[in-house]
């Protein structure tokens, strides 16, 4: 966690210290720069306490837990398949440790995570990949990692077209390098960067990409350079004088039972239902589409999109402080039980390793959905806790929080069941 290593952030590197002879040697940039972003994370809440709600931030923290546990394995099929698609297909050999070979990388790198970004948001069946990081209504440096852990399955097959001409080892460096320089697009503090704001992409017009506001919709897909989006007309520029509502909550399955102001499906039968999730997200008949590469995209992206209704609040459910107590240390326990996992985990059995992962994975939806008030029998983070037998903390620790989680649960539905019937359970 060095303070040097904060330049990783903008992308602030030479090719000669990102260049490596074999793809074994690739350094994990996302997995060194987590613990400063983190850092980071806790520095911005403790500022900012207004941008962060304690559900949503908890949430976010869950959720990248799993995409770093998830992570290993999308790496190991993608770049797997990736060096086995290069092998066959590259039309000739670069020399890794020319800079321009480098500079050729960053650029394919970046165009192709700009059109992997723009079909998961126009492409129909691909915003399952993405359509979680857009669900918070807050943007702050803990929205930057919220992202769903099969996100690599959908941005493969992109990745894939660089196979051409990018050697593996500069595929992978660029790829960690990219994702890391967007965590500092994620905040409402920093301002319009005047010049820079034409080559590279910034929190000002990563802003307008989470909005939904009707002129924010399908705009600045770029991870590092902004160009692509001028140069393919998805380009727009943040309002001084229009505040930006966050939040797009749009689910495909959803979709498919919409109804018009008659009562009428607007995609009756079943082949409709399933033509109508490779559609573009937004589209519903009558709407004009434009092909773009492989898909197609709405002509218009405003049409149809009601203007923000700012009365209404974000999402911020109360907390109790003892709730919040129960769940920091629950946390604390979640990640030592991801870091045992992660360190041991090319020397575990397969079952062993599939059970273990799916103990966090329980645990960690059970989490979220606790959080999010949609309660569950047990809690399996306690379960999780309580098989790792031979950890006496942890099992002290499962046998405190049970009846505690159990009080929490008992006192919110009796509180629901008064608001509801104006008695309680037992009345």
């Amino acid at each position: 966690m060095h303070p040097y290593n904060l330049r990783y952030l903008f992308y602030a590197v030479s090719p000669a210290e990102t260049t490596f002879d074999s793809i074994a040697d690739v350094k994990d940039y996302q997995e060194m720069m987590s613990p400063t972003m983190l850092l980071l994370i806790v520095v911005s809440m403790l500022l900012d306490k207004k941008n962060y709600a304690f559900n949503d931030t908890a949430i976010n923290y869950i959720t990248v837990l799993l995409y770093l546990l998830f992570k290993f394995s999308g790496n190991l099929m993608g770049i797997g398949l990736y060096c086995v698609v290069y092998e066959k297909v590259h039309l000739f050999e670069l020399d890794i440790h020319n800079p321009w070979v480098w500079f050729l990388a960053f650029l394919t790198q970046d165009l192709i995570y700009y059109l992997g970004h723009r079909a998961m948001h126009e492409f129909g069946i691909f915003w399952i990949f993405h359509e979680m990081h857009h669900s918070s209504e807050y943007i702050n440096f803990s929205t930057a990692v919220r992202k769903p852990a099969y996100m690599e399955l959908g941005s493969t097959c992109f990745n894939l077209l660089q196979a051409v001409i990018i050697p593996p080892q500069l595929f992978m460096v660029h790829r960690h390098l990219n994702f890391i320089y967007q965590f500092w697009l994620h905040n409402e503090y920093t301002p319009s960067l005047g010049p820079l704001e034409y080559i590279f992409c910034t929190p000002s017009n990563h802003r307008v990409h989470h909005g939904r506001n009707p002129y924010c919709i399908d705009r600045n897909y770029g991870g590092v350079l902004i160009i692509w989006d001028r140069l393919f007309g998805t380009f727009a520029a943040e309002r001084k004088h229009e505040k930006i509502a966050r939040s797009i909550k749009f689910f495909l399955i959803a979709k498919c039972h919409m109804r018009d102001e008659n009562g009428k499906e607007y995609f009756p039968g079943f082949w409709n239902k399933f033509c109508s999730i490779f559609a573009p997200v937004g589209w519903l008949p009558g709407k004009k589409t434009r092909r773009f590469f492989v898909w197609k995209h709405l002509e218009d992206t405003t049409e149809g999109i009601p203007e923000v209704d700012y009365s209404k609040p974000k999402y911020d459910p109360e907390t109790p402080f003892a709730e919040k107590v129960y769940s920091f240390v629950g946390a604390i326990f979640l990640v030592m039980f991801y870091a045992e996992i992660n360190h041991k985990r090319m020397n575990m059995g397969y079952f062993d390793l599939s059970m273990q992962i799916g103990l966090v994975v329980f645990a960690g939806e059970t989490a979220s959905d606790y959080l999010d008030r949609q309660y569950v029998m047990i809690n399996p983070l306690d379960v999780a806790y309580l098989m790792r037998w031979y950890s006496l903390p942890l099992v002290l620790m499962t046998a405190m929080s049970l009846p505690t989680l159990a009080y929490f649960k008992w006192r919110d539905k009796l509180a629901l069941s008064k608001e509801v019937t104006g008695r309680s359970p037992d009345g």
